[in-house]
């Protein structure tokens, strides 16, 4: 299990996407961990761009109807024109996530002191201590640990650590002889600053280009001397070393805001003083207690508050012992993990067991108390002022495949910002419903950001004009319901669920297409399937249509959610008043998934992912919407839909085979079909891709570039592979163990701890020679007691 919990690695990053990520869910880091030129690039969950800006078009109500009228007669082109000019956000931005800059360190030693001509200016580093370099990210403690022997043969330590019971980023650097630490750090922040200045032996960084923030680091030393020059932090001759950094940004809380509001509240900085103030009582602390003492305290306290989310489940393939000869013990040589990846392959489950317990690692450090805000498509770490695609919140898949994992995997606290944030879009939200659709509800479209933006982001035709943001994130709430049975969590953001059906209550619009009681089907119309095209009837390349498989499946995913989260509820379903909703309500739901087309197929025999049979522009396109309905829908599944599931593995092989699954949360979604469908080759096969072909060296996805989605996917799938769990109509739990179990012989054996399953039990179990053994199933409370568990062992 140790090797298992520890990435390691023997060269230095060649760039930020292969630094080691650090995190407390507020305040994020990705470390170079360099022996001599350290980089901290730092990052703060609320430091994005800019205010809060109305960006709804005011025509879009107004040309509604004749965009129908379009789409309806086949003209998608003029459909799409109209779209463009009356749909789109009067900027086509919403703002982006950002970098708070970066804590530039040197260490040096007497012999290689001074800067040489070039850049970036930094101390040149001797051979010894490249050769001698070695660095880990301790998953078991989320830390970073480098050490180096210099070329006077002293040994340097340097452990980071982002505590979130101090919220503030520690580096502590320690040497095997006394008075050989010396050092010179600085903040930069490129162009993007207001000043830069030392007060009270710290330095200092603010700007207000965007959401004004401070970021402050001071230092602690045993021995030699400590200060600053000028913005630079020096020390000299020092025994024992530690450095403190806190990020300080202005704070909403969470209420309605207008531009006049937001500007008049950002006069008063009140973000430098908390920053400053934080700082200084941390040094006061060290001084009181000794760096030594001090260190070892605080690195305690984060070690035990991280350990109550790490601790409550592992996953572990094979059986520790050497593949090639089962009686002898595997070595406890650790490989690097570059090196590791080099050697990416079925058999290869040291790669694997390091990769999930990382996908572990990053939600705790991304989404958690003390941060508020939930992962963006970068997670928390981003070093860019406008990074790709904002870093935001992509909710047409990106987002929600982040939260896949967090139930399975014990960390229901973690998905808790998720919900935050679609509280934060529901005002915006209910706006945007209002003035440009005419609807009630609440509705946000493929992207969100800080201030929980309702308007169309961007202008991508297969993308922008997308209605069902807010529609898949609720149904998030319903399933953390299935695995926590929180009644509480459940009254509260209900209605969200509600909202988000009311909506389509009001913008559905009947089609040609009947349901079996001659009753037209209803649909989302202009809508689109993310973010592919297909060929019109003229030839032309089109996105708008009139519905589609995934439109149906996300409402048929929202409305029984709703109706399920009501039956619990009862009297305490209410809106975000306490008012009980009105019952016609509840019968417009049952009317709409009565009245929802259901999933059809394509002449070659896979599943049509608009209404109609039309050819696809991009045959290998890395969206896969259509089989939403398959996984994280429940629509589709072996035992009860198979000439459907059959359908959805044609799917796969279509789009396989023309090229797609070609970026890394792509390749993470088929794998969870894979598992769905119960394909434990395929799935051990799309597992590897994305190992192989779409993984970094530090194990962080590869879109290209960056992205943390598909490292949550997998984790999901791979913990799919080896339990389903799903509630029948009878209200009892249906359990499957190793679903999607692989052949390969590296993977017959294996133990799962502390993996919660739906109905709020917690599951052990071994495996051996691909049976399932010591099986051990507790409910996490009373009200799981009461759930009745069918499992197939």
């Amino acid at each position: 299990m140790a090797m298992n919990n520890r990435l390691t690695f023997n060269k230095t990053a060649e760039k930020w996407e292969e630094y080691l990520p650090l995190g407390n869910g507020r305040i994020g880091a990705m470390i170079k961990t360099h022996p001599c030129n350290e980089i901290l690039q730092l990052n703060e969950e609320g430091i994005w761009s800019g205010g809060p800006i109305d960006r709804i078009n005011p025509d879009t109500q107004k040309y509604l109807p004749e965009i129908r009228e379009l789409v309806k007669e086949g003209k998608v082109l003029e459909a799409q024109e109209l779209g463009f000019e009356t749909i789109s956000g009067t900027s086509f931005n919403e703002r982006v996530y950002q970098t708070a800059g970066e804590f530039r360190v040197d260490f040096f030693s007497e012999d290689n002191y001074g800067i040489e001509c070039g850049w970036p200016l930094q101390h040149k580093v001797v051979s010894e201590s490249l050769d001698s370099y070695a660095a880990e990210l301790d998953l078991d403690s989320a830390c970073s640990v480098v050490t180096y022997t210099d070329q006077n043969g002293v040994k340097f330590t340097r452990r980071t650590w982002i505590s979130a019971v101090d919220d503030v980023l520690f580096m502590h650097v320690t040497a095997s002889e006394k008075g050989m630490i010396n050092f010179r750090g600085y903040l930069d922040r490129g162009i993007w600053v207001d000043s830069v200045y030392a007060e009270n032996g710290m330095i200092f960084l603010e700007d207000s280009h965007g959401i004004p923030f401070c970021v402050g680091a001071g230092v602690s030393a045993s021995g030699g001397s400590v200060g600053t020059k000028g913005f630079c932090l020096v020390g000299e001759g020092c025994n024992e070393v530690l450095f403190y950094i806190d990020i300080q940004a202005w704070k909403w809380n969470g209420k309605p805001i207008t531009k006049k509001q937001y500007d008049k509240s950002i006069k008063k900085n009140y973000w430098s003083e908390q920053c400053k103030n934080h700082l200084m009582k941390i040094r006061k602390a060290v001084e009181n207690n000794g760096i030594g003492v001090a260190a070892d305290a605080y690195f305690a306290w984060h070690v035990n508050e991280y350990k109550t989310y790490w601790n409550k489940c592992y996953v572990e393939i094979g059986d520790n012992r050497d593949r090639d000869n089962g009686d002898r013990p595997q070595t406890t040589v650790e490989t690097p993990v570059p090196d590791l990846l080099k050697a990416a392959g079925s058999d290869n489950v040291e790669l694997v067991n390091k990769y999930i317990n990382f996908g572990r690692y990053l939600l705790i450090a991304g989404s958690r108390c003390p941060g508020k805000l939930p992962a963006t498509l970068q997670g928390l770490w981003n070093c860019y002022m406008d990074p790709p695609w904002g870093s935001k919140y992509t909710i047409n898949i990106n987002t929600e495949m982040n939260y896949w994992p967090v139930n399975m995997a014990g960390l229901s606290e973690c998905e808790l910002p998720l919900f935050e944030l679609l509280e934060r879009a529901y005002n915006n939200g209910c706006d945007a419903a209002k003035r440009m659709y005419g609807c009630r509800g609440y509705v946000l479209h493929h992207n969100t950001d800080f201030w929980g933006d309702a308007a169309p982001q961007d202008s991508w035709l297969p993308g922008t004009y997308w209605v069902l943001g807010a529609a898949w994130l609720a149904t998030h709430i319903w399933e953390h319901y299935e695995y926590t049975l929180d009644e509480e969590f459940l009254a509260r953001y209900y209605y969200l669920i509600h909202e988000a059906c009311i909506f389509f209550v009001d913008f559905l619009q009947p089609c040609s297409l009947t349901a079996s009681d001659g009753k037209p089907y209803l649909v989302i119309n202009p809508s689109l399937s993310p973010e592919n095209s297909y060929v019109t009837k003229a030839g032309q390349v089109g996105a708008f249509t009139e519905g589609c498989e995934m439109d149906n499946m996300i409402l048929e995913h929202l409305f029984k959610s709703c109706l399920k989260a009501r039956n619990v509820l009862g009297d305490h379903a209410c809106n975000k008043k306490g008012k009980k909703y009105n019952s016609k309500d509840f019968s417009d739901f049952e009317y709409i998934l009565e009245h929802l087309k259901k999933p059809e197929l394509n002449s070659d025999g896979s599943l049509m992912e608009w209404n109609t049979e039309v050819p696809e522009v991009e045959p290998g396109h890395r969206h896969i919407s259509h089989l939403y309905g398959l996984f994280p829908g429940h629509t589709i599944t072996v035992e009860k839909t198979p000439q459907l599931a059959e359908a959805c593995k044609k799917t796969l092989e279509k789009r396989l085979s023309a090229g797609g699954g070609h970026t890394g949360w792509s390749q993470a979604w088929i794998i969870n079909f894979r598992a769905q469908l119960e394909q434990g080759n395929e799935s051990l096969t799309a597992l590897t891709k994305i190992l192989s072909n779409s993984t970094l060296p530090n194990l962080l996805d590869n879109h290209p570039p960056f992205q943390i989605d598909g490292n949550f996917g997998a984790l999901a799938a791979v913990i799919r592979m080896l339990v389903q769990s799903e509630f029948d109509e009878n209200g009892e739990v249906q359990l499957k163990l190793l679903p999607a179990l692989p052949s390969e012989k590296a993977w017959q054996n294996g133990s799962v701890r502390g993996i919660h399953i739906k109905g709020g039990y917690i599951l052990d179990f071994d495996w051996k020679d691909g049976k399932a053994c010591n099986i051990k199933l507790k409910p996490e409370n009373e009200r799981a007691g009461k759930i009745k568990v069918n499992c197939g062992f």
